[in-house]
């Protein structure tokens, strides 16, 4: 079996209350799941790619909804462990922010022993973010161990986080997944925080001075690409956004998905954009995700 894509990191359950209320005074929420990995195994999936998501969830409910859902969408769980100890983590989606509570979960103890039988050498591509290099200690070396073991392209995506294990060193964290990577697809925003630049395009040049030969930043207007000395942008128009989170992930696998294809980065980059637009027309980070690029 030849894998598309092998990423490594981990998935919540989601509490959303109703539109205009809080968890305070909320009778009814909705449950879904949410993790910037696997948020792109859910959308590459959708495009009909043979995908595999590799973590710990919890040996509770929470952890058999996450892995029912991620099988229902056709993404291979093989390699995702039952921590009988740990539970699996916790994301509040409210109209004021999101909140999560993942200290000590299932997902931040992972170590390189999760990747024990897992057919990295095999995949054409494998992805991690900057939240599993946040996690643990143990995740962290596993998102390095990921990156160096791979033989197929090798993705990052910074997506830097507040509250975690390593936040108050995630630059120098995430740079050193970033530096063993062959594509970075990053939030401007974070991009500049760990690098400076004056504009996206200086963003992604001292990018690239760190090893990576193609890198792709998401502004909040348009989008930008620098692959081989040549920057390629493209506009972002999210009209009416019911949630915009989930939008970078649904890009990342809509960009993914035609860089795979052998498509072009200017093909690459209107794909993502369109994944990320229909991703935000509902209250989920994956439910809106389309089924084909057309």
């Amino acid at each position: 079996m030849t894998w598309d894509l092998i990423a490594l990191g981990e998935t919540m359950v989601v509490f959303t209350p109703p539109p205009g209320e809080s968890m305070r005074t909320a009778t009814q929420v909705a449950v879904d799941h949410a993790g910037a990995e696997s948020n792109t195994c859910v959308g590459l999936a959708r495009l009909g790619f043979r995908v595999a998501w590799v973590s710990r969830v919890g040996g509770d409910r929470a952890g058999d909804r996450i892995l029912d859902a991620m099988t229902a969408e056709g993404v291979d769980t093989r390699w995702v462990r039952r921590d009988p100890t740990r539970p699996t983590g916790l994301m509040l989606k409210e109209r004021d922010g999101v909140r999560y509570y993942r200290s000590g979960s299932a997902a931040s103890a992972m170590t390189t022993a999760d990747l024990d039988g897992v057919e990295l050498p095999e995949a054409r591509a494998v992805l991690v973010t900057g939240v599993t290099a946040l996690i643990g200690p143990g995740a962290h070396e596993a998102g390095r161990t990921l990156l160096s073991r791979a033989s197929g392209l090798r993705i990052v995506d910074p997506n830097l986080r507040d509250g975690l294990w390593g936040s108050a060193r995630r630059a120098e964290l995430v740079t050193v997944f970033m530096e063993r990577c062959d594509l970075v697809l990053g939030g401007a925003a974070e991009l500049r925080e760990l690098l400076a630049g004056s504009d996206d395009h200086d963003v992604a040049r001292r990018a690239a001075a760190r090893g990576p030969r193609e890198v792709v930043v998401r502004g909040q207007q348009s989008v930008g690409a620098l692959c081989e000395s040549v920057w390629r942008t493209a506009p972002i128009s999210r009209g009416d956004a019911v949630d915009p989170v989930g939008a970078g992930d649904a890009f990342n696998a809509g960009y993914i998905a035609v860089r795979l294809r052998g498509g072009s980065v200017e093909e690459a980059l209107h794909a993502g954009v369109r994944c990320g637009r229909a991703v935000t027309t509902a209250p989920s980070d994956t439910a809106a995700f389309p089924r084909s690029l057309g």
